[in-house]
């Protein structure tokens, strides 16, 4: 919510697709809604975008309508707000539509009080906002129970962390997921995540910056389903039978997308839907449904090698004229498939307004200017201003194998601001490798993340100065564990503390590469196919869930527990 709010054509298009995700919700009668991160665009979104999502909730969530479920958990360690309580029984408000939340990487607790966007929504009463982690070095994951008649839901949730960090805490086997300890087998877990699921980022030689992901093989095995969030490509589109199981581990992966498009790439021009998922016992299905105020994309890739014999690409105009004449065919072919509709005035505006990108290889030839091409199309699209990327091939490099990627995948473009921002880290990185200028006791990951992601990205102003903090208290307690030989030589203490220091940057380094699917990651097992519309083996019981159903945590990355792959086990503690 927010993106392009202060576009004057695009500012409603993630308001419209928001409040048709209600309409659809409340058609179809469902229980509750899921979502997974990033409700809002922006860590501190506007005033306008905070109003219009209290808006949309309380138009559509609020009413006389009975919740058929019931939380049978510990509200205590589901909930993060004052009250700690689901918001549908609170008996001062009438709620109908439960909405459940996780945070992402755009709406993440940050700031003074290190609060979340979400926050405000849940002490609204709106949301039930869940999966906030209290400390990283040690994840627990605590379920939500719920049930409805003989259906018995667990679901989890774990909001954006850095993929880096994480990794490395899945590495190290501190995660830890709570099971229900009565009828244990009887449970559909759910476990809605948002991280990034693929490597991306750019490559400058032999220092690229690449962003971190997780493999879904690092995640519990125990999931029937894990929800995806973060990845915008909406992969679901196809129904149950575009659904593959995890390749890497036992369960299913559904990845609904974005519901607006936030970056002009490949991912984000597949047709948006959202997922209607019906679980009874341990059987489930889910059914995609289009949204309609998704306002019509259309990307194309053309290189100019392939037509230099039909056009003369030296003459700017030559090429104006060429690049033109792509972009209207593509807007011929979007007005075939998405005809106009007079009787709704939102409808026709979208299809007079559509996106296009034309992504132009201009290797080996000139290129023209896209804001002045743009005037040429100012009447007819949103994005006059960005119609045009041009991009050069990049040099070929050796291929590597990337484990974390998903049978099927396709390869991730990053966007213009990820790509300039790649950029300025990737030099950077280069600059602080040098013998003189390295970096010993801060990582230039840490730095890179405190300067993009927080001071620019959310305008933490004490960001750098944090992390310089956190990295010197962790310097001091790794000095304070080790133990080396007392000298009175200055500079041989001094290099037994260098050694030390060296020791520990390469034993974080090498968490680095596994978090990045680097050859230090450890290769997936073949987990096997589990059949996503097969019962699980379940004992019968006719015992009665409890209102505070008790949990147990399941410590499965211990060595007698664990499975040989490291995952979790299954099996009950």
């Amino acid at each position: 919510l927010g993106y392009g709010e202060k576009d004057q054509v695009r500012c409603d298009d993630s308001f419209n697709s928001f409040e048709e995700v209600f309409v659809i919700a409340n058609e179809q009668q469902v229980d509750l809604v899921l979502l997974a991160g990033d409700i809002f665009h922006d860590n501190k979104p506007s005033r306008r975008a905070m109003q219009r999502a209290l808006e949309v909730m309380r138009d559509h969530c609020l009413g006389d309508r009975a919740v058929n479920f019931e939380v049978v958990s510990d509200p205590h360690a589901n909930f993060h707000n004052k009250y700690r309580s689901v918001n549908y029984e609170d008996p001062n408000y009438n709620v109908k539509l439960p909405v459940f939340a996780i945070h992402g990487n755009h709406d993440d607790p940050a700031g003074d009080g290190g609060l979340a966007p979400l926050d405000l929504l849940s002490s609204a009463n709106l949301v039930n906002y869940f999966g906030r982690v209290g400390n990283i070095e040690k994840i627990m994951l605590t379920p939500i129970l719920i049930t409805k008649g003989v259906t018995k839901v667990a679901l989890y949730g774990l909001g954006h962390v850095r993929d880096e960090r994480l990794s490395r805490c899945f590495e190290r086997k501190d995660v830890k997921v709570a099971r229900p300890e009565q009828d244990t087998a009887e449970w559909f877990n759910i476990m809605a995540v948002h991280q990034n699921r693929h490597e991306r980022g750019v490559s400058s030689g032999s220092t690229g910056v690449k962003k971190g992901y997780i493999r879904e093989a690092q995640l519990p095995s125990c999931m029937d389903i894990v929800v995806w969030g973060h990845e915008h490509a909406c992969m679901i589109g196809a129904g149950m039978n575009g659904l593959d199981d995890s390749a890497q581990n036992k369960f299913t992966v559904l990845q609904p997308g974005s519901t607006v498009a936030t970056s002009l790439v490949e991912g984000e021009a597949k047709p948006k839907h959202v997922g209607l998922l019906h679980i009874r016992g341990n059987q489930w299905k889910m059914d995609a449904l289009p949204l309609k105020t998704v306002r019509p994309f259309a990307i194309r890739e053309v290189e100019l090698a392939s037509h230099a014999e039909d056009v003369d690409f030296a003459s700017e105009d030559s090429l104006m004229t060429f690049l033109e004449e792509q972009v209207t065919d593509m807007l011929d072919g979007l007005q075939q498939q998405h005809p106009a509709d007079a009787s709704d005035e939102v409808a026709e505006q979208r299809h007079k307004f559509p996106l296009v990108r034309l992504r132009v290889d201009y290797t080996g030839y000139m290129t023209c200017n896209p804001q002045r091409f743009g005037q040429r199309f100012v009447n007819r699209v949103a994005n006059p201003g960005d119609i045009l990327h041009f991009h050069r091939k990049a040099a070929k490099r050796e291929a590597k194998a990337d484990s974390g990627r998903a049978d099927g995948a396709e390869d991730t473009q990053p966007t213009d601001q990820e790509d300039a921002s790649g950029q300025i880290q990737s030099i950077l990185t280069d600059f602080l490798k040098g013998s003189k200028q390295q970096l010993r006791l801060l990582e230039h990951q840490d730095l890179n993340a405190a300067v993009f992601d927080k001071y620019v990205g959310k305008e933490e102003k004490n960001a750098i100065k944090q992390i310089i903090e956190d990295s010197l208290d962790r310097t001091r307690a790794l000095l304070g564990k080790e133990r080396y030989e007392a000298s009175t030589d200055r500079k041989a203490k001094e290099q037994a503390i260098e050694e030390m220091l060296e020791k520990a940057r390469v034993s974080g380094a090498a968490a680095a590469r596994a978090a990045t699917g680097g050859p230090s990651a450890v290769p997936p097992s073949d987990r096997g196919n589990a059949a996503s519309t097969q019962p699980k083996t379940a004992a019968k019981t006719g015992a009665s869930a409890a209102k505070v159903a008790a949990v147990a945590f399941n410590d499965g990355f211990d060595d007698e527990d664990a499975d040989d792959d490291g995952l979790f086990d299954d099996a009950p503690p």
